[in-house]
């Protein structure tokens, strides 16, 4: 054979074990392989549950303060949760501004602690008497759990609310407040009642 045949014959050979080494290494699956994709599962939803809940935004499920009252809440009462809390506070937000801005007290009542109601009450006959009408909900913007604690049997929770109202002749303006719903964690009615609301 010449030399330069032998000299082919070796490179040949050399590059034949190159890419049979590659193909040994390349060609098997390892452990830090990700697994093969498939095709998502279409999600199901609660349809009656995803009605009944109004949408959350991403403020609303901010965590809330950190202390130790949502601890102390959560081991009086297992089932709270903080988001669940948090959508029923919007939708009680929402029912009694819109019952107090018509004056319909049978609404008010159950949603509303003795004290509260009763000042509400005067309020609404107070604004019948000078033909004032109430303000009305045009949008609700956020809810925010801003504190939780226990105190004995009871929980408070507050709530920071800014929404947007219509008010009557004076047009539209802004509302920041902060209530306070309290409920007897003892109790078997599960519903909270607004015991207080003050400005934000």
């Amino acid at each position: 054979m010449s030399t330069q045949m032998i000299e082919f014959l070796v490179l040949a050979i050399a590059a034949g074990v190159v890419l049979f080494r590659l193909y040994s290494v390349l060609g098997r699956r390892t452990g830090a392989e990700p697994p093969p994709r498939t095709a998502p599962q279409s999600a199901q939803v609660d349809l009656g549950r995803a009605q009944e809940a109004p949408r959350v935004n991403a403020r609303e499920t901010a965590p809330p303060p950190a202390n130790s009252g949502l601890s102390d809440v959560m081991r009086a009462d297992p089932a709270f949760d903080v988001d669940e809390f948090v959508s029923g506070a919007r939708s009680a937000y929402e029912l009694i501004v819109q019952a107090f801005a018509s004056g319909d007290r049978e609404t008010l009542r159950p949603l509303l602690t003795a004290r509260v109601f009763d000042a509400y009450d005067r309020a609404i006959t107070e604004r019948a008497a000078t033909g004032e009408q109430g303000s009305e909900l045009v949008r609700l913007k956020s809810a925010e759990l801003a504190d939780i604690a226990l105190d004995g049997v009871t929980a408070r929770a507050v709530v920071k609310f800014e929404s947007e109202l219509a008010a009557g002749q004076h047009g539209l303006r802004d509302a920041r407040e902060k209530w306070t719903f309290e409920r007897d964690v003892t109790s078997r009615d599960p519903n909270w009642k607004l015991a207080r609301v003050v400005a934000a």
